[in-house]
């Protein structure tokens, strides 16, 4: 019986394992195109003042519905604005009401074309 169990725990703990290192990974990079990304749902409550606040900026953007694509790790909350430089590596990501509070930083490092980083 502890032989069964310490096998058990094993292969318990080599999924937790791999699930920790997927989540870690960085889905986002490489697989959205530059510019603003804005993940949405139906289920989204604040994504159309998000929108309309982009629209009313000129903004240019390409809008992901979820529920038609998967969603990448750690985007847990909707609206999620991704800004992406030319290599399609994330430079700045906001999600839920962060997404409207800071539109202004948003369209600013789009406007540099990703080149400015946020800072972790």
């Amino acid at each position: 019986m502890t032989g069964r169990l310490l096998v058990l725990l094993a292969v318990f703990g080599v999924a937790l394992a791999v699930v920790a290192i997927r989540e870690r990974r960085d889905p986002r990079t490489g697989w959205i195109q530059p510019g603003i990304t804005v993940l949405t749902g139906p289920d989204c409550r604040l994504c159309p003042l998000l929108l309309a606040l982009l629209d009313a900026a000129d903004a240019r953007y390409l809008l992901v519905d979820v529920t038609r694509q998967r969603v990448p790790a750690g985007v847990r909350a909707l609206p999620t604005v991704l800004v992406a430089d030319e290599r399609g590596e994330v430079a700045l990501a906001r999600s839920g009401r962060s997404a409207l509070t800071d539109i202004d930083t948003i369209l600013a490092v789009a406007a540099a074309d990703g080149v400015v980083r946020e800072t972790a």
